[in-house]
């Protein structure tokens, strides 16, 4: 078993590499740190207040929903950081591409940021499915520029837009 879990963690290792450090260019530099903001509490939350304060029965619903799902998923993401407890890369890899002066000093799996971006992406798609392409495409975006800034693992940011999607899906469910 520690020989599976040793391929996949290099597996992971050089896609992570491969993201923060072969397909760095300037104009990444500049969007990837910005994009990386809509997966952010301020940009969902105001996101869910806007839709309900301005949208009509639909958009009031899918609004009720995201903040629901988005609380939840984040309780679900502090849970599964203080239990696994996996260090973000800028600690473990040398040389990593980071954008912040001051980096964080919680841990890294799931990405919050893309399980709040997925949680907003899969309850906007569910309730607009016109607008699903734009969704889930900028959810992606958050969760590729959560490797490309040296934030997270790409395992951290799928589990974390698998979560995000579970935990809509069920909101949808038993609302």
């Amino acid at each position: 078993m520690k020989g599976l879990w040793d391929y996949l963690y290099n597996k992971d290792k050089r896609l992570f590499e491969y993201i923060n450090k072969r397909i760095k260019c300037k104009l990444l530099d500049i969007f990837m740190p910005r994009i990386t903001h809509l997966g952010g509490a301020s940009f969902t939350v105001l996101s869910c207040l806007f839709l309900y304060i301005f949208g009509k029965d639909q958009a009031k619903t899918a609004a009720m929903q995201a903040f629901v799902t988005i609380t939840g998923s984040q309780g679900i993401v502090q849970l599964f950081k203080n239990t696994i407890a996996r260090k973000r890369p800028y600690l473990v890899l040398p040389d990593v591409n980071t954008f912040w002066s001051k980096l964080l000093k919680d841990h890294s799996f799931p990405s919050g940021h893309t399980t709040a971006g997925f949680s907003l992406a899969a309850v906007l798609a569910m309730h607009f499915p016109a607008y699903s392409l734009i969704s889930y495409s900028l959810a992606a975006m958050v969760g590729l520029s959560r490797i490309y800034t040296g934030m997270h693992y790409p395992s951290d940011v799928l589990s974390g837009a698998f979560l995000g999607m579970a935990c809509a899906t069920l909101i949808e469910f038993f609302m």
